[in-house]
């Protein structure tokens, strides 16, 4: 009797074969499916980090990212508007981002960069510090905002930047589980600080109990926050600060060796299978008890 061996799915992180599916945004209906063949999703059994079964490629994900902007022949009025309010939000975030690296800062940093920068808001924040800032972002339609701003961005992958310059803090924020190839840029991210430099990373708390989110075609990995500090330990950082807020995760690293990277893979296993009914039983009630709030507030 023949039969078929199983298929090794390989983590795009460690590298290991070890894996069970998870969860995901199914991309044809929407719904929260969790499938064993085909596309799917699985958590590596190793380091914790979550990977699509069938990887995306950098052009397919541009595709994908350019159907969910604003297009041009959106209403000038409408298209400023929903500029407008992502320029409010990102002068928060950026804020937010120097507050959290500014304690490490030493007086003769000097260059900085933020990837997927977005309208440029925490480039213009550094650049108004005094720092020569500059940014990447994939999206064209920002570089109006770029130039109202006076920020020197460069509009494209990072993926595609070239290697050679020498930054004192690299930053992404939100934006780390849509690189295409996470392991591969984090080493980019090596090569393009200097050896005292800092690297910090913002992502939202994914596996939260207030969260309803879950991997979807647009992600490229999914890492909980200690799945990411195992990455970002596995390519030669030390995590030197951490902090919670706002339903994201805040984590700053600089080039060092640490011991064996820790993984805590049956915890997030159960963290992404739950999160479902955690959400209906704990997140969604909180959510609709600070909505409510915020109505009587506003009277």
């Amino acid at each position: 009797m023949n039969t078929v061996p199983q298929q090794a799915y390989v983590c795009p992180i460690c590298a290991a074969e070890r894996s069970r599916p998870i969860p995901f945004r199914d991309p044809d209906s929407g719904l929260r499916v969790l499938k064993t063949a085909g596309y799917h999703w699985r958590l590596c059994g190793t380091c914790g980090n979550a990977f699509p079964t069938q990887t995306v490629s950098l052009a397919e994900l541009q595709q994908y990212w350019d159907r969910n902007r604003v297009i041009d022949d959106t209403p000038a009025a409408e298209a400023e508007a929903v500029w407008q309010g992502r320029w409010q939000a990102s002068q928060v975030w950026a804020q937010r981002t120097y507050d959290f690296v500014a304690p490490f800062i030493r007086p003769d940093m000097q260059h900085f960069l933020d990837v997927a920068c977005g309208l440029g808001a925490t480039v213009a924040l550094f650049r108004d510090k005094g720092w020569q800032a500059e940014g990447v972002d994939a999206d064209p339609n920002t570089r109006q905002f770029h130039e109202k701003a006076g920020v020197s961005v460069t509009i494209g992958q990072v993926e595609n930047l070239q290697p050679g310059a020498a930054f004192d803090v690299v930053s992404i924020a939100h934006a780390i589980y849509f690189v295409s190839r996470p392991r591969q840029f984090v080493q980019q991210v090596a090569a393009m600080l200097k050896p005292d430099g800092l690297f910090a990373v913002i992502v939202s708390d994914l596996l939260s109990s207030l969260s309803d989110s879950c991997p979807g075609y647009a992600h490229t990995w999914y890492p909980s926050a200690d799945a990411l500090v195992y990455l970002l330990e596995q390519e030669g950082f030390v995590v030197i600060a951490r902090r919670r807020l706002k339903g994201s995760i805040m984590i700053l690293a600089k080039p060092g060796q640490t011991g064996a990277p820790r993984a805590f893979p049956r915890r997030d296993y159960w963290l992404h299978m739950s999160q479902a009914w955690r959400f209906k039983v704990l997140g969604r009630p909180y959510r609709c008890l600070v909505n409510g709030l915020k109505k009587l507030l506003r009277k």
